[in-house]
């Protein structure tokens, strides 16, 4: 069964709007409390990277040791954490947990990234950009020794 999202309109920075591959993703927060979150589909991104904020909000465990990491925008500091959300279809529901990096800088305007590392491998993704839509196909990963 594959899961089939739209991209979405996103407002830029010139006041345009573009269109993206953002899908949602349903989180629960430290009270228990499920919410839907659109997360951009980054597969230039290694890692899944969470606004500080957000991580905040879902009350994520963060590792103490705070590092960086480069991206397109240059170096931001970044805490290790994990997170774990759901992608659901029409009759479809994947429970996912993947390594995440928390931006330690709330000033960051970056939306949750899905990065390739925990999240790729466990689907095959069609980009149709013609169509402006995303397809993810759950596929069994495979085993890293």
């Amino acid at each position: 069964m594959s899961i089939i999202f739209r991209y979405a309109h996103v407002p830029r920075a010139d006041g345009t709007l573009r269109k993206a591959p953002f899908i949602p993703v349903h989180v629960t927060n430290k009270f228990g409390r499920s919410m839907e979150v659109i997360a951009l589909l980054d597969s230039g991104a290694d890692y899944t990277v969470v606004p500080k904020d957000l991580a905040e909000l879902l009350g994520l465990k963060e590792s103490k040791k705070e590092n960086d990491t480069g991206g397109i925008g240059g170096k931001v500091k970044v805490r290790n954490s994990r997170l774990r959300f759901r992608l659901k279809g029409n009759r479809e529901n994947y429970p996912l947990d993947v390594p995440a990096l928390i931006l330690q800088d709330k000033n960051e305007d970056v939306p949750l990234l899905l990065g390739r590392h925990g999240f790729f491998e466990h689907f095959h993704i069609t980009f149709k950009q013609d169509k402006e839509k995303i397809v993810l196909k759950k596929i069994q990963p495979k085993k890293v020794y």
